[in-house]
């Protein structure tokens, strides 16, 4: 839940006492529903606009 609302690693580190970010990552990081969402969204949308800057 936190990296779905943009917290990044070492703030989620901080907050829950890891000193290594592999133990973060492997229980704290895992992909939602709706980042998968999310991350379409702005793929879809950066490749757009990489199209209009191609075409003349």
């Amino acid at each position: 839940m936190m990296t779905e609302a943009g917290i990044d690693l070492p703030t989620i580190m901080k907050r829950v006492g890891h000193e290594d970010p592999d133990t973060t990552l492997k229980v704290y990081t895992h992909v939602t529903e709706k980042m998968k969402i999310k991350s379409f969204d702005n793929l879809t949308s950066m490749n757009k606009e990489m199209m209009q800057k191609l075409s003349f």
